[in-house]
């Protein structure tokens, strides 16, 4: 039998050695048989090594022994949880074992996992892959073998691999010793397990990787970042383009200036470039180029208004009255000052009325299949994301407004009203599986504002949901949120907001006129205090000043 003999995880300090290939045999094939080689850890993972570096029997070693079983547990419980997923899903009779009609049970799990719809049907996936697929490193995570983490990375190296080539790692990562080697060890023969199973594939055409997706959201800084993926000549060829404008931008700017043009400059974003006195960055017009300009689509016809986005402001606000907040697509506070700077270019406004105790939008009604503009703008507020219980999918764009109770165009006033008792918005896939039955939702007819007394209600009204007949879950709708209570408490964090921001810009003032050398030392000796946390009784002597920095006074 051949071998390979590799690192174990190797005591404090040290790093895995490079593999040492002491023999070869075949190559693993997709038969899910244990292949004839093997790759060995130096030492076994035995409870004599676990302790190696703690004095046996000591509070300490009962601890690492501890931590230890509490890792194995948690992987024999993940590959409980994948099993169950894997079942559940086989079993599922609206499926029949078919990965791309995965919708319905993943919507059931996301209502028992309490998770969204996104993120219960991938873990449906991944289940299914690792128990159906990878039968051989599933009984090394059921048997707790297998850090329920290294499992987590097998599973991500090989989503986009068919089921041949699944088959044909799990066989691969079967010939290493997975209870003793270390992760480095791991996270090596799973790349080169991913690339055996690759080898003779033929490469995916750049032309079928072209892509724009948004990435590194950070919700902190408010910034997010588009990311262009495509064929090299065709992302060269569109930063050619994006250059030339961007410096054609620039010189038009700089002439602007220089004669001292009245009135607005190109591509001014902020409105400052007089104040300035100097042209943007061609990084900065590189970017305003992109976000202002208009997109051509010729020759197809552009809709008048492709993208829109929902402020609602109350009346009092724009008055100046009060700061109560704006509510940007019904989810997100924004401050009344910003809410009258987007309002002041607007020339048409559209009245909502809205309940003053409750914030929920007050009924307005329709007598045709199709909602009014009023209701379409008000289900926008209700329902910004689907109303498919765990469904995260914006209504903004690509979304349908739907009747809970089916309405009947032969006679209309036998089936469901045009009203927004009656209505939600749904994304485009979740309505096809309504309209074929998987999904069922109801509402209460007593909430109804047209039935009993004739009484209304405002809402927000609850929607009780049946999952292919089986999985019952309730949701409830989302409302403008501009209550009293509400306003109160987001003008309050508005006014700690600013607080803080002004003491941060006096911090700041006061730091900035300190001299170079005390601040540049500070923030030296404060690196070295978070590089070496536990040194801190040694004292540290930052080194010599930097070149930009004044000569020393000896």
């Amino acid at each position: 039998m051949g071998e390979f003999e590799d690192e174990e995880f190797g005591r404090k300090g040290a790093t895995d050695a490079t593999s040492r290939r002491v023999g070869a045999g075949p190559a693993a094939d997709a038969s899910g048989e244990v292949p004839s080689w093997r790759v060995r850890a130096r030492r076994v993972l035995s409870e004599e090594y676990i302790l190696e570096e703690v004095e046996a029997g000591s509070l300490e070693a009962a601890r690492v022994l501890s931590m230890h079983q509490t890792m194995k547990t948690r992987a024999r419980l993940y590959a409980h949880q994948l099993r169950q997923l894997s079942t559940f899903f086989r079993e599922d009779p609206a499926v029949q074992g078919l990965l791309d009609d995965a919708d319905v049970t993943a919507l059931k799990v996301a209502t028992g996992l309490r998770c969204s719809y996104f993120h219960a049907r991938a873990q449906v996936t991944d289940a299914h892959t690792a128990v159906e697929w990878m039968p051989l490193t599933f009984e090394h995570l059921r048997a707790g073998d297998l850090p329920e983490a290294w499992h987590h990375s097998l599973i991500r190296h090989v989503r986009r691999l068919s089921e041949d080539q699944v088959r044909q790692v799990d066989a691969h990562m079967a010939g290493v010793e997975l209870p003793s080697v270390s992760k480095a060890t791991f996270d090596k023969q799973v790349t080169l397990a991913v690339a055996l199973a690759l080898a003779g594939t033929v490469p995916t055409p750049p032309s079928e990787s072209r892509d724009v997706e948004i990435v590194d959201v950070n919700t902190e800084t408010g910034t997010a970042s588009l990311y262009v993926t495509g064929p090299i000549p065709e992302i060269q060829a569109l930063a050619h383009r994006l250059d030339i404008a961007s410096r054609t931008v620039q010189k038009a700017q700089r002439a602007g200036l220089e004669d001292g043009a009245e009135g607005p400059l190109p591509f001014d974003i902020d409105e400052n470039l007089h104040d300035r006195g100097r042209a943007l960055s061609l990084r900065t017009l590189r970017y305003a180029i992109l976000v202002h300009s208009v997109l051509d689509i010729d020759p197809v016809q552009e809709t008048s208004s492709p993208y829109k986005i929902l402020v609602t402001v109350p009346a009092t606000t724009l008055l100046g009255v009060e700061d109560a907040p704006a509510m940007l697509e019904g989810m997100t506070p924004i401050p009344a000052e910003q809410a009258r700077q987007l309002a002041a270019g607007e020339s048409t406004w559209q009245r909502i009325l809205t309940d003053p105790l409750t914030g929920a939008h007050l009924p307005v009604t329709a007598d045709t299949y199709h909602p009014t503009t009023q209701m379409r703008l008000q289900l926008r507020l209700r329902h910004p994301v689907c109303a498919v219980p765990g469904c995260t999918r914006a209504t903004v764009i690509a979304a349908e407004d739907d009747h809970i109770i089916e309405y009947d165009h032969d006679h209309p006033g036998r089936g469901g009203q045009t009203s927004l008792w009656n209505l939600h918005r749904l994304c485009w896939l979740h309505h096809k599986l309504k309209t074929a039955g998987l999904i069922d939702p109801t509402r209460d007819p007593e909430d109804d504002p047209r039935s009993g007394d004739g009484s209304t209600t405002a809402g927000p009204w609850e929607t009780s949901w049946t999952l292919d007949g089986e999985i019952r879950t309730r949701t409830r709708e989302n409302t403008d949120l501009l209550t009293p209570h509400t306003v109160e408490a987001l003008e309050r964090a508005w006014r700690v907001h600013q607080r803080a921001h002004a003491d941060a810009m006096r911090l700041h003032a006061e730091e900035k006129a300190r001299p170079h050398e005390d601040r540049a030392a500070e923030q030296r000796a404060d690196a070295y205090r978070r590089a070496y946390p536990s040194r801190r009784s040694r004292r540290i002597i930052p080194p010599g000043p930097t070149p930009e920095e004044t000569d020393p006074p000896f």
